[in-house]
């Protein structure tokens, strides 16, 4: 079952009692006599700095609260050269001893790229294989078999907004959506390079759900001119709390590296050129389908393959998304369950999920597909899974305009052919 929990509510308690604990320490023992401890000088600073974030974090008569890290060691591009100074340092100190805070490059998706984020992750996270969407990508181990994923994602725009997405992630530990005005509220805000990062702590455990990896989400989004900028954990909730203070001086130690943004506008032009009826990857068409009357080709972007308007009698629109990842993409009852909390509609359980996929035949092989209605718009997705691939399609608008385009959707769906 899930956990009823209101997000940020048990942690704010939490943090409240050891903000307190904390403090009184600080209160009852003067530095001089800490320092008799035997406590290094970075210890009692994490101290003082737990209390502030601990204690100032539950005061709501003073809403927004902005952490200002301190600078990690410098960090080393793809090249092995120091990379310049985050412009934005001081006040959080250091939460491990010297030499535990590994200088990293976040890797790019092929060795021969140049990196596209430079920043600091802490030595205890342990670095894995990236994807088409991960620019960086770390689990960090607890015990009992407790882990966390942590990863970085950049997409092109504006990405959905934080709102809808801080939504998305809610769905995922099986809790309801919450408001503009609440996310005001709870969200507290990183200064760091890439700007202001708005931070949000989420707790709960979906039905189903594995405590040793699941049960909370710290994640911080924050958009630039041009994209969006993901950093996410989730994990088990223990050892996610534990690592809370590392990951905001990561957030706070990433930027991104100009050179590799020049080097990418080339092939973004060229991506963007290509006839939307074969949608090639790489240098080899991988599928091939029939783009219905009607619908328009968008440019491609870092995460979609593929991109189409459409625009029916009604005058609204909706968006035709293609997105591929590898491997297995997630389970077919979490993709659902998220695409159910993007439309503020409750997660269903394995057994409810048979009911609402409908098999749609392709030229050669065979899709699911959902169809779904929200109360303000509605959803039609199928997905397959090839050669160690996961394709997903979804079309995504107000109830008239995908109700008006199921048809030429569903026709788009049969008449896709891998490998053609």
């Amino acid at each position: 079952m899930a956990r009823n929990v209101e997000p940020l509510a048990i942690h704010a308690s939490r943090s409240t009692k050891r903000g307190t604990r904390v403090a009184a320490v600080l209160k009852n023992y003067p530095p001089f006599q800490i320092a008799r401890w035997g406590l290094p000088a970075a210890a009692f600073a994490t101290l003082a700095t737990l209390a502030a974030i601990d204690l100032s974090g539950c005061k709501k008569e003073e809403g927004i609260i902005v952490y200002r890290v301190s600078k990690a060691a410098p960090e080393t591009t793809a090249s092995g050269s120091a990379a310049p100074e985050a412009p934005e340092a001081s006040a959080m100190p250091s939460m491990s001893a010297p030499g535990d805070q590994s200088a990293q490059a976040v890797a790019p998706a092929t060795a021969d790229q140049p990196a596209q984020v430079t920043g600091s992750a802490p030595a205890d996270w342990l670095p894995q294989p990236l994807s088409a969407m991960r620019q960086a990508s770390y689990v960090v181990k607890g015990d009992n078999g407790a882990s966390a994923d942590i990863s970085l994602v950049i997409l092109d725009g504006p990405a959905g907004g934080t709102l809808d997405n801080v939504n998305r992630w809610l769905s995922q530990l099986g809790q309801a959506g919450m408001d503009q005005d609440k996310l005001s509220k709870t969200a507290q805000h990183v200064a760091a390079p890439l700007g202001d990062v708005t931070l949000v702590d989420l707790e709960g455990l979906p039905s189903g759900g594995d405590a040793t990896k699941d049960g909370r989400i710290v994640g911080g989004i924050v958009t630039t001119a041009d994209r969006t900028v993901f950093f996410k954990m989730h994990g088990n909730a223990a050892l996610t709390e534990s690592q809370k203070v590392p990951f905001i001086q990561w957030v706070a130690s990433v930027r991104l590296d100009p050179s590799a943004a020049a080097a990418a506008a080339p092939a973004a032009a060229q991506s963007a050129a290509i006839p939307p009826a074969i949608a090639p990857s790489g240098n080899n068409a991988q599928i091939q389908w029939q783009v219905p009357d009607g619908w328009k080709s968008a440019p491609a972007t870092s995460m979609r393959y593929a991109t189409f308007n459409t625009s029916g009698q009604t005058g609204a629109a909706a968006d035709v998304s293609v997105v591929m990842l590898d491997g297995e993409g997630g389970g077919d009852l979490q993709n659902v369950n998220r695409w159910r909390g993007q439309l503020g509609l409750d997660p269903v359980t394995d057994e409810d999920l048979k009911s609402l996929v409908v098999p749609v035949k392709a030229k050669d092989g065979g899709l699911l597909t959902v169809d779904m209605s929200g109360p303000t718009s509605r959803l039609l997705a199928g997905w397959t899974r090839v050669d160690g691939k996961s394709w997903f399609f979804k079309l995504t608008g107000p109830e008239s305009a995908a109700g008006a385009e199921k048809e030429k959707f569903i026709k788009f769906l049969e008449s896709i052919q891998f490998h053609p």
